[in-house]
């Protein structure tokens, strides 16, 4: 009989086995076997994945659904593995935080990061600080909404097409008519578009037109806000070149490309309804 199994990255489990237990004195023995359960029953994925991904955001109501529809377009090549952080196994511990065990062992298993973000309360921020100071190199950051730490004037079309969105989902006076609004709404737009072509920002009213249209039949939602925090730490992963905004839930698909990793199928691009057609 064979013995134990070695993990393959078994040098970063026990990084992260050792950052777990860190400065606590005896920890109780079921501590361990917690630490231990979930090294056996979530790392195993990983380890026959060529690439392997920890997908971190808000795992509940719409936010959950479009940060899981994510992590399947990671998962659409059959040699990449991607785990969901809030989808993992719950454990009972005495001392140790469960949430350490969680973050310390995907995140040191898995060979990316992926935080989408959507929001500034609830869990996020933690992790995002966790990653930040842990797994800085391999993670990538997608923040809906995101145009910049601070962005005075107009520089991109991403800035014209956020600006819009903020001047559609305004709260107006609401003693006016909704005529009277959609008709102020419409000369903001059209102020913005003129401002954009000063700057030389390229971008047409029909474009932007189909733009708000589509983020309303997508996720009919104002643009997203951030603490002073949140911001910091995109701008840093933005520098670093691994910092994607998005707008749109077909965006956030799209922005799957820009995670290192294994191709897409190609069928995914190349297929042909019609070649099943019967003429």
């Amino acid at each position: 009989m064979s013995g134990p199994r070695v993990p393959r990255n078994s040098y970063a489990i026990y990084r992260a086995v050792d950052r777990i237990f860190e400065g606590i004195i005896s920890p109780p023995q079921g501590d361990y076997h917690a630490v231990v359960r979930y090294m056996n029953e979530e790392l195993p994925r990983f380890e026959q994945a060529d690439s392997s991904y920890l997908i971190l955001g808000s795992y509940r109501s719409e936010y959950g659904r479009r940060l899981r529809e994510f992590a399947n377009c990671l998962n659409m090549p059959t040699n990449a593995e991607s785990i969901v952080l809030g989808d993992t196994i719950n454990l009972d511990t005495a001392v140790v935080p469960e949430f350490d065990i969680k973050i310390n062992l995907l995140g040191e298993a898995a060979d990316y990061v992926a935080g989408v973000y959507e929001k500034e309360s609830g869990g996020e921020s933690p992790e995002l600080g966790v990653v930040r100071a842990l797994f800085a190199n391999k993670t990538f950051v997608f923040p809906r909404d995101y145009t910049g730490l601070t962005r005075d004037s107009l520089e991109t079309r991403e800035d014209v097409i956020q600006a819009a969105l903020v001047v559609y989902y305004a709260d107006f006076d609401h003693i006016e008519s909704e005529q009277r609004v959609a008709e102020k709404k419409k000369a903001e737009i059209a102020s913005l578009l003129t401002a954009a072509r000063e700057e030389g920002i390229e971008i047409t009213e029909r474009e932007l037109t189909d733009v708000i249209k589509e983020r309303q039949n997508d996720l009919d939602e104002p643009p997203a806000e951030y603490s002073w925090v949140h911001l910091s730490f995109f701008k840093r992963f933005e520098a670093m070149n691994q910092c994607h905004p998005w707008t749109t839930t077909a965006e956030l698909r799209d922005r799957a490309d820009e995670m290192p990793g294994p191709e897409r199928p190609r069928w995914e691009t190349e297929f042909d309804v019609g070649m099943f057609r019967d003429d």
